[in-house]
C-alpha cells in the first residue's frame, strides 16, 4: 500500500496547476499541495491533471485549518495592478492595502478580527480583488507551522513585496529577497515577466537565477511548426488588422486575449493546448471548461519551469 502524503505546502489561488507542475519538474510530490481556487474550471482542470483542489474562497481560510502547513505560496489575481487592466490598485488604493499590511506586520496577534482588517481595506478600494493579497500576508505571520513563504505577481507589484519583505524582517524572518524573473530565461518558450518575494525563516534562500546553459526556446520550436511562422494577434487591433510577432522567438506574454492569436500562414486560431505549451506546460494537459476559462487558465499560471526553480530555492 502506497504511504499517504499528508499536505504541507498552501496553495493560494492555486489555478489550474503551474506550482503543482512546478513541483513535479523539481521532484517534489505534488501531492504534498493543497491548493485554494475559486474558479470552478481551473479546479476542474487541476483535479483532471491529479492535483489537490479545495473548491473555495481563499478568504474563508483559517490559521487553524492548516496546522501543519510549512509552505505558502500566494499568486494573487493581478488585473488591478496589470497594464492589460484599469491599473486601479496603483492609485491610492494601494496606501489602503499597505496600511493593513502594516497593522498586520506591527500587530500580529492583535485582538483584531481578520474580517475587520479586511473590511478595512475592502470597504473602500474600487475593486475587490485588490486588497486579497492581505490573506496571504496574513496566513504568513499566523499558521503556526510555516517555514516559507512565496509570492508572485505582475512587475508592478514589486514595490508591495519590498514592503512585505520589511514587514517579514521586522517580525524575525531571518532571510527575504525579492526580484524579477522572466519565464523565458528558464526554458520557457513565451516572455513572462514577473515579480517574486521569496521568504525563509530559518534558510538561506535567494531570487533563484536560471540555469548556466540553459538556452531560450522559440515558440515555433515548442509548436513543432518551421522557421518563418508568424502569428497575428488582434489583443490590440489597429487599422491594418492586428500585430505579428515571429514564432522563431519566445512567444510575446499571453493574456486571455491569446484566444484570438491566429497562425498567419492558415489562419488556424491557437487552441487552449498550445497556449498552455508556450507557458510551460506540456501538450496533453487537460484544460478544461469553455474556450474562453481554458485560455484564462493557461494565460494565469505562474510558468511551472519558474515555479520548479523557487521551490527547489526553499527546499520544499
Amino acid at each position: 500500500m502506497a504511504a499517504i502524503v499528508e499536505p504541507d505546502i498552501l496553495d493560494l489561488f492555486a489555478g489550474p496547476g503551474g506550482w503543482d507542475r512546478g513541483a513535479e519538474l523539481a521532484g517534489i510530490d505534488p501531492k504534498r499541495f493543497v491548493g485554494i481556487e475559486l474558479d470552478a474550471a481551473a479546479v476542474q482542470t487541476a483535479r483532471a491533471a491529479g492535483y489537490n483542489r479545495v473548491h473555495g474562497n481563499v478568504l474563508d481560510v483559517k490559521p487553524s485549518d492548516y496546522p501543519r502547513v510549512k509552505g505558502l505560496i500566494a499568486s494573487a489575481p493581478c488585473p488591478t495592478f496589470s497594464s492589460s487592466g484599469k491599473r486601479t490598485g496603483l492609485t491610492d488604493d494601494y496606501q489602503h492595502v499597505l496600511d493593513v499590511i502594516t497593522h498586520i506586520g506591527a500587530e500580529p496577534g492583535c485582538a483584531c478580527t481578520w474580517e475587520e482588517m479586511f473590511e478595512d481595506a475592502a470597504g473602500v478600494v474600487q475593486d475587490q480583488r485588490t486588497p486579497l493579497v492581505l490573506q496571504a500576508v496574513r496566513l504568513a505571520f499566523a499558521l503556526p507551522s510555516l517555514e516559507w513563504f512565496i509570492l508572485e505577481q505582475v512587475p508592478a507589484l514589486e514595490y508591495m513585496w519590498e514592503d512585505i519583505a520589511a514587514e517579514l524582517y521586522s517580525a524575525g524572518w531571518e532571510f527575504v529577497d525579492v526580484g524579477m524573473l522572466d519565464a523565458m530565461d528558464f526554458g520557457v518558450p513565451s516572455r513572462r515577466r514577473r515579480a517574486f518575494l521569496i521568504a525563509h525563516k530559518t534558510q538561506p534562500v535567494r531570487i533563484p537565477q536560471p540555469a548556466p546553459g540553459t538556452a531560450r526556446v522559440s515558440a515555433a520550436a515548442a509548436l513543432g511548426w518551421g522557421a518563418g511562422e508568424k502569428i497575428r494577434t488582434r489583443a490590440n487591433r489597429k487599422p491594418g488588422g492586428g500585430n505579428l510577432f515571429s514564432t522563431d522567438n519566445p512567444a510575446w506574454c499571453l493574456t486571455e486575449k491569446a484566444r484570438t492569436w491566429a497562425r498567419e500562414s492558415d489562419g488556424s486560431r491557437l487552441t487552449s493546448s498550445q497556449a498552455g505549451v508556450l507557458n510551460g506546460f506540456p501538450h496533453v494537459f487537460p484544460w478544461s471548461g469553455s474556450r474562453s476559462r481554458q485560455f484564462l487558465q493557461a494565460a494565469n499560471v505562474v510558468a511551472p519551469q519558474v515555479a520548479a526553480a523557487l521551490l527547489a530555492e526553499v527546499g520544499a
